[in-house]
């Protein structure tokens, strides 16, 4: 029985080959498609990137005026006389605030992305206890 399909193989070379060279058709397709949808996916994640950090830097403004003037209640706190507050603290509150404020007008949103994962790869401990404290604080604002 096999000799005969071989002789049948011989014959009609075109019909047994058919199976192969569709399946591997239909498999340089599938490769191509795939190929296309993660190019696609990279475009959008970069259309998505750019929108989110023009966003963020149109916003980015508001937020410098905000600690700006955050920065000039809290020496106006420390220049009344009657304050619970050391002075010191309150001094390197406002330096903390006004050193924000420029980083975060001097810089794009891109370099504070890579500045702040520069860091948090040098001290994860510390970004950490950061993060934890920041969801605290967040948790309560919101919650009152």
């Amino acid at each position: 029985m096999g000799s005969i399909m071989e002789e049948e193989r011989l014959k009609n070379p075109g019909f047994y080959n058919e199976g192969q060279s569709a399946s591997s058709s239909m498999a340089g397709d599938r490769a191509g498609f795939k190929q296309e949808g993660k190019e696609q996916v990279k475009r959008i994640g970069g259309l998505t990137r750019q929108r989110a950090f023009s966003q963020v830097d149109s916003r980015k403004g508001a937020l410098v005026e905000s600690l700006n003037g955050f920065a000039r209640q809290l020496e106006s706190i420390s220049s009344q006389g009657d304050v619970q507050v050391p002075q010191q603290l309150i001094g390197s509150a406002v330096g903390f605030v006004r050193k924000a404020s420029d980083t975060l007008e001097q810089n794009s949103t891109e370099e504070l992305l890579r500045q702040a994962q520069t860091r948090m790869r040098e001290r994860p401990a510390v970004a950490l206890a950061g993060c934890a404290l920041l969801g605290f604080v967040a948790a309560r604002f919101l919650k009152a």
